[in-house]
């Protein structure tokens, strides 16, 4: 990776950025199978606005921005959540402009997230993906993020 992509804590000065993103992002994932399902019962809910200040102002919860050679390309959303005696940290969601992918944005972005999870004592990272999302199921992949939770379904009509 060169060092024209980058990852840095999000900031006040962001909130234009991120609603841009994050409204690219959702634009994206309806395109998906089973967005809607994610949409109605797993989404971060509100408006973007909303979801920005609750990841800044939060202590278990972390608000990404990536960079390519110092422009805003993407985003993550990081949370930390508890399970038996551990902590756990999950990639709530992640979003990186297409024109932008494969230079290495994502990847600094995760490495942060690592980062940030263990400092702050978690035990695992997990991230999700829709069927079909060959990119971001790859993009898991490469930091050894693997399946541990296949959903599946039938119409009943």
């Amino acid at each position: 990776m060169s060092n024209f992509e980058s990852a840095r804590y999000a900031n006040e000065a962001d909130i234009n950025t991120f609603k841009k993103l994050f409204q690219e992002s959702r634009k994206e994932a309806s395109t998906y199978k089973a967005s809607d399902i994610w949409l109605a019962n797993e989404a971060l809910r509100g408006p973007p606005e909303v979801i920005f200040q609750d990841f800044l102002s939060s202590d278990c919860k972390t608000l990404l921005i990536g960079e390519f050679d110092g422009y805003p390309v993407g985003f993550m959303l990081i949370q930390l959540f508890p399970l038996d005696n551990n902590l756990l940290a999950r990639v709530e969601e992640v979003y990186v402009d297409s024109e932008a992918r494969k230079v290495g944005v994502g990847e600094h972005m995760m490495d942060e997230a690592i980062k940030w999870a263990k400092d702050q004592g978690a035990s695992q990272i997990l991230g999700r993906t829709f069927p079909g999302d060959r990119h971001t199921k790859n993009f898991f992949e490469r930091f050894k993020v693997t399946a541990r939770l296949i959903e599946v379904s039938k119409r009943l009509d």
